[in-house]
């Protein structure tokens, strides 16, 4: 049975996380706007410029994705876990997730993206 290749995988990964960190970064924006900083602008700053390189990423993933005919779908979540399908040209892999391994990897990917 052909299986999704190692590098597929990776863009199918970027779909998923980078559309995660862009929603926590958002929200943090916000929460920035809201809470009583003495120096806001810095923190605003750095959250502004993680969300644009992070939607440049998430642009490249998608055209990526788009272009190659592959597609990522919540398919079902079942306790602590998420299951996605991952398509792509005729291949359909089921991959499942803990909320624990998403949680890591997207603050993995907040760390890279905030001190860049």
């Amino acid at each position: 049975m052909p299986t999704i290749t190692k590098n597929d995988l990776v863009y199918f990964e970027n779909k998923l996380f980078l559309s995660m960190l862009i929603k926590i970064l958002e929200n943090d924006l916000e929460l920035f706007s809201k809470l009583p900083f003495k120096l806001r602008r810095p923190y605003v700053t750095r959250v502004e410029n993680a969300i644009k390189q992070v939607k440049v990423d998430l642009k490249r993933t998608e055209n990526y994705m788009l272009r190659n005919n592959m597609r990522a779908v919540r398919w079902d979540k079942k306790g602590d876990e998420i299951e996605y399908a991952f398509i792509s040209t005729g291949v359909e892999e089921h991959v499942r997730y803990t909320s624990e391994t998403l949680k890591n990897r997207t603050e993995e990917l907040l760390e890279k993206y905030l001190n860049s």
